[in-house]
């Protein structure tokens, strides 16, 4: 049975009203109603809600474009519906109906020029003039009042088409002959039938495994054997930690030997953690209660299997770090580090340009490393370097970058530039990228 999930619908009452009819048909959603009078009263309605929404639907435009102003919302948790020309060609068949004859000559907003236009050839309209607003997104009631009728002020209209509320009031109050464009039963289903789709695939997400691993650094041997009852006390110090964080994150804390525990938990619940808490916490909070520095990696996995596999690989890239970024992995290979200060930096783990799988047979570089320098040089916003500037990029040795690039030139993925300018003694080898090439 498909679970049903909730999204807030937002807008004016007879908006709201005909999207909650067409939402009727399809199983598997639920609309939770938010209505306005003014665009503007979006903000207190996601601010008050949005702690038990996760998504939102919006009857026009201008509240997503104006939330999305506002910051308050992201364009992955949310969507408008989207007028067509059917519905204009509604309101504009009501306006000849109540004007009692065929105009000429109207204004529109909220519907996109294309819309119009295709309706206007569809329907052999094309002697029909018709003027749309500037711009799609949020425009303040005022503004298109003022639009429409100092159009028709100047004769250019005989009547306006708005579909904002607030516009629209305004226009009949200063005898501007103005009609609501509605939304149709077509435009909302469609809406509606994404964001369910939009919905349930995060909704899947959230529930998808998650792991975390902790490997706690040891002290050298001969330290361990110099002071074995400190380390196991420190050790209990680790897990008295990890006890209060599998708590918080609903998991559960397995220790795996040799140092490594992990906790398994769910998607929805990290990322809720993350939204308050910063990766690095739980590395400072086990210092502070145990002496013990620890790396920290996270895989996420359509089965366990596939998470295991992706928080032993984030332990390993964890391992080659000398500034202790958390790594994490998701189900699509692509890795994230995060650093103390709360950047990140994203490639993949799995190359899919052929080119490199073909150059890559017998070189000594992986398609992940590759993968790493060239999200790094998107990040520094650089092509061309020497093999200082990668090992400081990289945390490694100058000797190791050398190499590397050394093997990217061989593969066709770099070339020398030149060599660095300015400085005293054996020049150091400047290289260009190809990775755009």
């Amino acid at each position: 049975m498909t679970e049903n999930v909730k999204v807030g619908l937002i807008g004016p009452n007879d908006s709201v009203n005909e999207t909650m009819k067409a939402a009727g048909s399809l199983e598997g959603i639920e609309l939770i109603p938010f209505i306005y009078q003014h665009t503007e009263e979006t903000k207190n309605i996601i601010n008050q809600h949005s702690a038990r929404i996760g998504h939102w639907l919006f009857s026009g435009p201008a509240p997503y474009h104006f939330a999305l102003k506002e910051k308050l919302i992201d364009a992955d948790h949310a969507d408008y519906i989207l007028l067509h020309g059917s519905s204009l060609l509604g309101t504009m068949l009501d306006a000849f109906m109540q004007e009692g004859a065929v105009l000429s000559s109207i204004s529109v907003d909220s519907v996109p020029r294309r819309e119009v236009l295709k309706m206007l050839k569809d329907f052999d309209l094309e002697k029909l003039e018709i003027h749309t607003a500037p711009e799609l997104g949020y425009i303040p009631a005022e503004e298109l009042i003022d639009y429409h009728e100092k159009l028709y002020r100047s004769g250019h209209i005989q009547a306006a088409l708005t579909c904002v509320h607030a516009a629209y009031n305004g226009l009949k109050e200063r005898g501007v002959p103005v009609y609501r464009i509605s939304v149709s039963e077509l435009a909302a289903h469609r809406a509606i039938s994404v964001i369910k789709e939009r919905s349930l695939s995060d909704l899947y997400r959230m529930k998808q495994l998650a792991m975390i691993g902790i490997e706690i650094i040891y002290p050298s041997q001969a330290q361990q054997r110099k002071t074995p009852f400190k380390i196991e006390r420190q050790e209990l110090a680790v897990n008295r930690v990890l006890i209060d964080f599998a708590e918080e994150v609903k998991g559960s804390k397995v220790g795996m030997g040799n140092g490594i525990y992990f906790i398994y938990t769910t998607r929805g619940e990290l990322e809720l953690y993350s939204k308050s808490h910063h990766p690095e916490e739980l590395k400072e909070e086990i210092f502070a209660n145990s002496k013990f520095q620890v790396r920290i990696g996270i895989g996420y996995g359509r089965t366990v299997t596939d998470s295991e596999q992706n928080v032993r690989l984030a332990l390993d890239y964890a391992r080659e770090k000398e500034n202790g970024v958390v790594i994490n992995i998701d189900e699509g290979g692509k890795v994230t580090e995060i650093n103390s200060s709360g950047e990140r930096l994203r490639y993949s783990r799995r190359s899919s340009e052929s080119k490199w799988q073909e150059a890559l047979k017998g070189a000594a570089i992986s398609q992940t490393v590759i993968s790493r320098i060239e999200s790094l040089s998107h990040h520094y916003a650089k092509v061309e370097l020497t093999a200082l500037e990668l090992s400081q990029w990289m945390n490694s040795t100058e000797r190791n970058a050398r190499r590397i690039l050394t093997e990217l030139e061989s593969i066709g993925l770099a070339e020398v530039a030149g060599e660095e300018a300015g400085r005293r003694g054996r020049p150091r080898k400047l290289y260009r990228l190809l990775f755009g090439a």
